[in-house]
């Protein structure tokens, strides 16, 4: 009687560790390679998602100055002159500085703007503003502008 080996539907790897070890279980991505690509396609819409929000949001206030010029009246007096972009509505301070040649602040002085009423006619482009401010020195400056400006705690 003869007999014939079984063969399986498996070929039989020709190399000598895959023969010792037996053949790999699987050479698609596993598990935790699938799930960091999905957590990482989340995170990337998010992030789109609030981008867009960001961007869109009707709650964004407008606020933007923009130094005009200065005017050094004597040692002890100066006037700086100065745009400022908001809405009517907003109260805004701003922080205005005169300079010395050695870049040493010698005036300062807060200011407070708004809110306003704004006018009947008024179109968007009419929210910028020109401000004058007079400040007191210590000493001859030679430059002056806003340092900044900001919405107060409310």
């Amino acid at each position: 009687m003869t007999s014939t080996p079984q063969t399986s539907a498996d070929p039989v790897p020709s190399d000598s560790l895959a023969n010792r070890y037996g053949r790999p279980q699987s050479t698609g991505p596993s598990f935790l390679k699938r799930r960091g690509k999905w957590i990482a396609v989340i995170a990337l819409v998010a992030a789109v998602a609030v981008t867009f929000w960001f961007a869109t949001s009707s709650h964004s206030r407008t606020l933007d100055w923009k130094d005009v010029g200065f005017t050094i009246d004597s040692p002890t007096r100066a006037s700086v002159t100065f745009q400022l972009t908001k809405d009517p509505e907003d109260t805004v301070q701003c922080a205005v500085q005169v300079l010395s040649p050695e870049f040493a602040v010698v005036g300062w002085r807060t200011v407070t703007v708004g809110p306003e009423t704004p006018a009947a006619d008024a179109i968007p482009s009419d929210r910028t503003t020109m401000y004058d401010v007079d400040l007191r020195t210590d000493s001859l400056g030679t430059n002056g502008g806003v340092n900044d400006c900001w919405f107060p705690d409310e």
